[in-house]
This record gives structure tokens, sequence and C-alpha cells, in this order.
């Protein structure tokens, strides 16, 4: 049996252009994709705006998360499941609906779809400063944002029923 041995030598790179360079290609770990996302929690947000929560990629979607809410920084919590679905090719609105596991209906939970069938899903603030932790169960056709937003992005648009 032949052992080949390999040395690795080590270069230092100091150009910040070649390392931006090198940063840039490689890709993103997500949930489906090599599996380097942590466990549980995949979204956190402790701010005075509106919450996007989440939007759609495709026509098609099945979609379900957990999404731990209160309505300021020192409120007990209150759980919502959301669950979402659309039908292949049709780009209406999907069905949004959300049951309270737990406490009240504090933030609603709202939407718009816009021509092309892209929606996109929003926790939105009244007052106070809502604080937003979310679990991500089923995101067919879902990409999980928790961007902060306007109440203005989602002017004329739905909400979700509550079940």
């Amino acid at each position: 049996m032949t052992v080949k041995s390999t040395i690795v030598e080590k270069i230092n790179i100091t150009d910040a252009s070649v390392i931006e360079q090198i940063r840039g290609n490689i890709p993103t770990a997500t949930i489906s994709k090599n599996g380097l996302m942590p466990a549980g929690v995949i979204g956190s947000k402790n701010t005075q705006t509106s919450i996007l929560i989440c939007e759609t990629k495709s026509t098609v979607v099945t979609g379900s998360i957990l999404l731990s809410i209160s309505a300021t920084t020192s409120g007990i919590p209150n759980l919502y499941f959301i669950s979402m679905g659309r039908a292949s090719g049709n780009t209406g609105n999907p069905i949004v609906r959300v049951k309270v596991l737990s406490g009240d209906y504090t933030i609603k939970i709202k939407g718009k779809t816009d021509a092309e069938g892209k929606c996109k899903i929003y926790a939105e603030r009244t007052q106070f400063t809502p604080v937003l932790n979310i679990f991500s169960m089923n995101t067919i056709g879902i990409t999980i944002k928790m961007e902060t937003a306007d109440n203005t992005e989602f002017e004329n648009g739905f909400e979700a029923t509550l079940i």
C-alpha cells in the first residue's frame, strides 16, 4: 500500500478586493441546502416597525410557521400558528390562516399580492415595539425574510383568516 503525503502551504491574503471576490463566490447555507443553519429559531426581530415575515417565490405555496409574538419588549409572548397554501398557476392571494395557540391576536397578520402573484406576509405593528421569533416547519414556495417593513407596503392588502 502506497501512502501519498500532501503538504498544504498557507498563504495570507491581504488584498480586500480578493477577499470580497472569494466571499462573494461562497454559497449561502440555508435549511434545505447544506444543512448548516441552526435548528429552531430562524428569524428574530425586536424593532419599532412592522415585519415582513415571508414572501412567496413561486405560485405553488405550502407553508406552516410558528410565530412567537409580543406587542412589547416587556410583554408575555403570544404563539401563532400560520399556515398558507396556493395551487400551481394561481397568481391570486394564497390562503393564509392564523391560529392563536396561546395568548391573544394582538398583532395582525396581513398580506399583499402583486400582479405576478408574488405575495408578502407581514406582522403589522400599530404601537409599541413588537418582539418576534419564528420557527419554520414547511416552506415550499416560501422564503422566510424577517425584515423591517413600513405599513404602507401592505396597504390595500388582505388580512389572514383567524381560525
